[in-house]
């Protein structure tokens, strides 16, 4: 029994020890698949990625992607921000979010694809699922003000279409986004 409680302990420590040295070598991992919300995914398929923590796969929208292009679109679908490796919606992206649910709520016809995208820092394949995530958390922000999830798709780019090509924190905070297309 006290083996088995030393076994124990040794194994916790090594595994802090490993994560801690993994966060200062600059690797990142996955979320733990319990504090994963799977409220607001499309699929079964999604669901159950996001359970394993395996990345998401993108819930794809029928037809064609476009730029807001009246003035109102552009006011409406403003591009929102994510802090550094998070996911998390951002009280100024709150905003944004909030007023493009009365948009497709006032418009009822129209689909939105979210984009997901992050900053060069990372694995290609972290950036990709951390991409994911930021779509997939504002989706499930725009579905949870009463928007039908079958008229939002999502997307990650991951670092593969950065808005600033800069290799610095001003830079990296621009990249690191949630851009809205219009689908048709």
């Amino acid at each position: 029994m006290a083996k088995r409680v030393i076994l124990g302990i040794s194994m916790l420590v090594l595994f802090f020890f490993a994560a801690g040295c993994a966060g200062r070598l600059g690797t990142k991992k996955e979320l733990p698949a319990k504090s994963v919300n799977t409220e607001g995914l499309a699929t079964k398929e999604q669901q159950a990625a996001a359970l394993q923590g395996k990345p998401i796969p993108a819930t794809k929208l029928q037809g064609v992607a476009r730029e807001p292009a009246t003035m109102e679109e552009k006011r409406v679908f403003e591009t929102i921000h994510f802090d550094f490796d998070q996911s998390d919606i951002r009280p100024d992206a709150r905003i944004v979010l909030e007023k493009i649910a009365v948009y497709l709520k006032n418009n009822r016809k129209v689909k939105v694809s979210f984009e997901g995208h992050c900053d060069e820092r990372g694995t290609s394949e972290y950036n990709m699922a951390l991409g994911e995530r930021r779509s997939l958390s504002a989706r499930r922000y725009i579905v949870a003000l009463g928007i039908a999830p079958e008229r939002l798709g999502t997307v990650s780019y991951g670092a593969e279409k950065p808005l600033d090509s800069g290799h610095n924190e001003t830079a990296w905070a621009k990249n690191r986004r949630c851009e809205f297309k219009i689908v048709e």
